[in-house]
């Protein structure tokens, strides 16, 4: 089986797989170090560099992180994309990488339907699952499909997702 974050799965394949198990796609790597290995998430590694946080995703966790793939972040503006990596916007780059991310080690085979989740910035994430079809809600009612669960890293495992995750706030969305 690949060693890269995300092996070569068709999504409809991956959701509808009734052999799906928290056994997933095994790295064995850290999560930093399993994101330079993934084709699918190379915005996402490009963006977890500029925030500084690439030592903390190497370092002990163990963490659940829904990474958005690279078609999640094309759907945002190319502005948007752009502002994120200026050293200015740094702050807002953390806490949108760190909305994508919960203390522990959460495999599938625990998620719950209807089952809430505190990230890391303190909001919470709300999972909805059917059968081996899951997805994650932000608080702004977002909802990302799993496009692959259980890629079990050595400090974490990692969901794919198909949308970035954002809070809402007074001050409105992280991105704009």
């Amino acid at each position: 089986m690949s060693h890269s974050l995300l092996a070569q799965t068709s999504p409809s394949a991956t959701m509808s797989d009734p052999t799906l198990k928290a056994s997933g796609v095994k790295t064995g790597t850290s999560l930093a170090q399993s994101a330079t290995q993934s084709p699918d998430h190379t915005t996402l590694l490009q963006l977890l560099k500029a925030s500084g946080l690439t030592e903390q995703a190497s370092g002990k966790g163990p963490y659940t992180v829904f990474a958005p793939n690279n078609g999640a972040f094309s759907a945002l503006s190319e502005p948007s994309l752009s502002e994120l990596l200026l050293p200015s916007s740094k702050n807002r780059l953390i806490k949108l990488l760190a909305y994508h991310v919960v203390k522990g080690r959460i495999t599938s085979d625990q998620l719950k339907d209807g089952q809430t989740l505190t990230n890391l910035t303190g909001q919470i994430l709300t999972i909805h699952k059917q059968g081996n079809d899951i997805t994650v809600e932000d608080g702004r009612g977002t909802v990302a499909d799993v496009i692959q669960a259980d890629v079990r890293a050595t400090n974490g495992v990692v969901y794919s997702i198909n949308k970035v995750l954002q809070r809402d706030s007074p001050k409105g969305p992280i991105v704009r």
